[in-house]
C-alpha cells in the first residue's frame, strides 16, 4: 500500500517572552506539487513558484486560514506571470507563465506589481495592489504589508532549485517588544543565512527565533498542493467566454484540448457539452 504524501505545514507561534509573533512553513512537499504539476518548467521557474506559494501561507496564517487568498505577481523577467491560490481547507495551487519574448536574465524583475486578493468566509472580495520593489518575493510582500496593511514585519523565503529544500518564516515583533529584544530578532533573522536549507525545519526555526525551547504554538495547519479544476467547471467557464468565442475555439469542427495551467491536467471537450445561454446560428 502507498504511504499516504507527507503534507506541508504551517506552525503558527508566539516566542515564550510573549514579543513576537510567527508563522514557520517547511514547504518541501509544496516543491513537490509544483514539479508534478508543472513538467515543463524549468527547475528555476518551480523555485520562484514555491516561494510565491510559501509566501501565501504565511500571509493567510495571520488569520489562521479564515479566508481565502491569492497573490498574483506580473514582473518584466523571464516569469510573465505568477499566481498562488490558497484556500481556507489547507488545498493551494499555482502557476507561472513565462514571457514569450525573453531567453535570458532573472526570472524576476520589474516594472511589475503584486496583487493580493483576499475572501473572507461570506465571499466579501477585498483587492490591494502594489507596484514592485526593488528585490525578491518576500521584498514585495514586505512591502505590502508595510504600505498596505501598515504592518512591520520581516519575511524570509528560501527554495533550491537543484534540491527542493523549501520554506518561509514570516516574523512580526508586537507592540511592546523592547529594543534589545527587536536587536536580538534583527540578528537571528541575518544568523540565519548560515544555516542550511536542509536543517531549517520548524521545530529548529522555533528555537531559533525564541532563543531557545518554550515557543508557545497556537495552530498548526495541514497543508496539500492539490487542483480544484474539473469538467463541469471548466465547461462553465468556457459557457462565459459567450457563443463568438466558442465558436472560434472549435472552427476546425472537432473536440478541442484544454489544459489546466494549475496541474496540467488535460480535458477532451466537445462543442455540444458547452451551453452558453445563446440561440445556436442556423
Amino acid at each position: 500500500m502507498t504511504e499516504p504524501a507527507t503534507p506541508a505545514r504551517v506552525h503558527r507561534a508566539l516566542t515564550a517572552d510573549g514579543h513576537i509573533r510567527f508563522a514557520v512553513l517547511d514547504a518541501r512537499p509544496l516543491w513537490n506539487g509544483v514539479r508534478l504539476g508543472h513538467p515543463h518548467l524549468e527547475a528555476g521557474a518551480c523555485a520562484c513558484l514555491v516561494e510565491l506559494l510559501a509566501a501565501t501561507l504565511l500571509l493567510q496564517s495571520r488569520n489562521f486560514f479564515s479566508e481565502r487568498l491569492q497573490l498574483l505577481l506580473r514582473t518584466s523577467g523571464l516569469a510573465k506571470a505568477l499566481v498562488a491560490d490558497s484556500w481556507p481547507d489547507g488545498g493551494i495551487r499555482g502557476a507561472l507563465d513565462t514571457s514569450p519574448t525573453q531567453t535570458e536574465g532573472p526570472w524576476l524583475a520589474g516594472p511589475g506589481f503584486l496583487q493580493v486578493m483576499r475572501s473572507d468566509p461570506k465571499g466579501q472580495p477585498y483587492i490591494g495592489s502594489l507596484d514592485m520593489v526593488e528585490g525578491p518575493i518576500q521584498a514585495q510582500v514586505e512591502a505590502y504589508l508595510q504600505q498596505s496593511e501598515q504592518i512591520q514585519a520581516s519575511l524570509s523565503l528560501w527554495c533550491d532549485p537543484a534540491t527542493g529544500e523549501s520554506g518561509g518564516i514570516l516574523l512580526e515583533p508586537l507592540p511592546q517588544c523592547p529594543p534589545e529584544r527587536l536587536a536580538g530578532l534583527v540578528a537571528a533573522i541575518e544568523g540565519l543565512e548560515v544555516v542550511p536549507f536542509w536543517e531549517r525545519d520548524a521545530d529548529f526555526l522555533c528555537r531559533w527565533f525564541n532563543q531557545g525551547e518554550g515557543a508557545k504554538i497556537l495552530a498548526v495547519t495541514d497543508i496539500e498542493y492539490r487542483c480544484r479544476c474539473s469538467k463541469a467547471s471548466l465547461l462553465e467557464t468556457l459557457a462565459a467566454f459567450g457563443q463568438a468565442k466558442v465558436e472560434e475555439l472549435f472552427q476546425e469542427g472537432g473536440p478541442v484540448e484544454v489544459r489546466c495551467d494549475y496541474c496540467s491536467r488535460t480535458y477532451l471537450i466537445e462543442r455540444g457539452e458547452i451551453t452558453t445561454g445563446e440561440p445556436e446560428r442556423g
